[in-house]
């Protein structure tokens, strides 16, 4: 056994020398630099695209034969396509033999990459089926060239793209790539990404397109015909800086199944691809808003991405529903379905008061479609119903029933304020730009429990008209009847009034103008109020001897 054990070792040992001498012959007697203007050929021939070699070739042994390019560049129509520094090309021995260059390993050393699509469609990689068919015909009669990959490594890279007609660019920089399991096949097709089989890991330190950027990103594809895998794909922070301020998510995962990409150049990408996934996002921070634990499951076809079910938290409150972009047409269509269950008042209203003035469970509901490319188109054709509802919510620092039972001395307490909090609802953020809230604190002091509040409204063509909107104390009734015109961010005949078991006015005060600068109707003279305190309640009108017309007919019963 001793014996058989040296003689193996021996022949190792001699294997290794022969394969060292053999290294050593290589680079004394063989000028590997005269294969370039073949190497460059075939090359060119199986990717359809011209290649050049700019500096030295090299030629070893170790570890397996292989080759090693410096300066390489790959044109197409007269255009970079991507270049490297230094790139090792492994090449399997048996092929040569049948003159055949068969590349089993390639690693690149600071390799560029640059890709761009024209304004009909096309990649710069792509070479018209004419010419991919007549340059493989002459090549089968020389050397062939074929892929069959075991790795593919990428080092301190980086990624341009650009498309023309748009005007978008993205950039990737410093970023590597291992490739597994790479097969390339040959014809005709000029549909590369078709013609590839493999597993990759990609990793990238930043990633930008335009406002959008990206750091940390991660992910593994199995890609086979033309269908790909890609999952996981992890993010540590997208931030995406627009007019309307900043963006930030954290803690991205992703999944991608069945990714397939059509051929039709003519179409955007966007109705080129089919897929279904899943998504998870940590956190989205936004000004004045936070939602955590975001999870939903995505397909995508034609250019129509559905988003169902989305589950999230918000406000501390459980949110579900579902969202279909239609972006197959010249102009992107929206249908959103959306509840938020038992969320927080008080979380809510951190962004908009700076102090906690109410607190108590609410429940809000959403069903809206809208078309558009900017947020201003999307307004102005929003159309569906939106509702706020909650029951027993303390309203701190201000007793409503003293208010409301001393109209006259209640001329320097904002009722607006209140509306904005219970009675316009989910359209609060928008009717109190630039308010303080300063009025609710300036109250009798105490607290005021509201026994119900209802605020249902139906939106045609971004104006929100009031359906059923009311909030009930113990002893009183606030209703509130107009609309409000969300694109133009104005009150249209706004009326909040304090009514009686009978829905009838008790008092009343009529709102205009802009939500920044609302015109308050006193009596008969219309005023403009300038900052955030509103003069709320106009003198009672009082109604003696004479039938009231109804002013509100809803769901908020009169308090018992």
């Amino acid at each position: 056994m001793a014996n058989k054990r040296k003689i193996a070792l021996f022949a190792a040992g001699g294997i290794v020398a022969l394969l060292i001498l053999a290294a050593v012959a290589l680079d004394l007697f063989v000028d590997v630099n005269t294969l370039k203007p073949r190497l460059e050929a075939v090359a060119s021939d199986a990717l359809g695209m011209e290649v050049r070699i700019g500096g030295r070739l090299g030629i070893g042994l170790f570890p397996g034969f292989h080759i090693t390019v410096e300066d390489l560049r790959i044109r197409n129509r007269g255009a970079d396509v991507a270049s490297a520094k230094k790139a090792f090309l492994g090449i399997a021995l048996p092929p040569l033999l049948h003159k055949e260059i068969r590349v089993v390993k390639i690693k690149m050393k600071g390799p560029r990459i640059s890709i761009d699509q024209d304004r009909d469609g096309k990649f710069n990689f792509e070479t018209p089926e004419g010419e991919a068919g007549r340059k493989t015909a002459e090549g089968d009669k020389g050397m062939r060239f074929s892929l069959d990959v075991t790795n593919l490594s990428l080092s301190d890279a980086a990624l341009f793209y650009a498309e023309k007609k748009t005007g978008e660019a993205v950039e990737a920089g410093i970023f590597t790539l291992d490739v597994g399991r790479l097969q390339f096949t040959g014809g005709t097709n000029p549909d590369l990404p078709k013609r590839l089989s493999y597993t990759a890991e990609f990793a990238c330190k930043a990633f930008r397109k335009g406002s959008l950027a990206v750091s940390d990103l991660k992910l593994r594809i199995e890609g086979k015909d033309g269908l790909y895998k890609i999952h996981p794909v992890t993010v540590a922070r997208i931030v995406y800086s627009g007019p309307d301020g900043k963006t930030e998510a954290d803690r991205i995962a992703l999944g991608v199944d069945n990714l397939a990409v059509g051929s039709d150049g003519k179409s955007g990408f966007l109705r080129r691809i089919s897929f279904s996934g899943t998504a998870g996002i940590g956190e989205i921070r936004t000004e004045g808003l936070v939602l955590s634990d975001l999870k939903s499951a995505v397909t995508g076809k034609d250019g129509i991405l559905d988003l169902h079910p989305v589950t999230m938290r918000l406000f501390g409150g459980d949110g579900s529903g579902s969202l279909r972009a239609d972006l197959s047409g010249a102009v992107p269509d929206y249908r959103v379905r959306y509840s938020l269950s038992k969320f927080r008042i008080e979380e809510f209203l951190k962004g908009l008061s700076p102090k906690n003035a109410a607190k108590g469970p609410m429940d809000l509901s959403a069903t809206l479609s809208m078309r558009g490319k900017t947020t201003n188109e999307m307004k102005r054709t929003a159309d569906g119903e939106v509702s706020l509802r909650g029951e027993n919510l303390t309203l701190d620092g201000v007793d409503l029933e003293k208010v409301f039972d001393r109209f006259e001395a209640s001329q320097n307490f904002n009722l607006v304020d209140v509306g904005a909090f219970f009675i316009a609802g989910p359209f609060a953020p928008l009717i109190t730009k630039g308010y303080t809230f300063s009025s609710l604190f300036r109250g009798s002091g105490g607290s005021t429990r509201i026994r119900l509040v209802v605020s249902d409204w139906k939106v045609e063509r971004g104006i929100a008209q009031a359906k059923d909107v009311a909030m009930a104390t113990n002893e009183h009734r606030v209703a509130l009847t107009g609309s409000l015109d969300i694109p133009n961010e104005r009150f249209n005949d706004v009326t909040m009034a304090v009514i009686d078991a009978k829905g009838c006015v008790k008092a009343h005060q009529k709102i205009r103008g802009s939500f920044q600068k609302p015109e308050v109707e006193k009596v008969n003279v219309v005023q403009t109020v300038v900052g955030p305190v509103l003069r709320v309640f106009t003198q009672a009108i009082k109604l003696l001897g004479k039938k009231c017309e109804v002013f509100y007919t809803g769901s908020v019963a009169p308090p018992k």
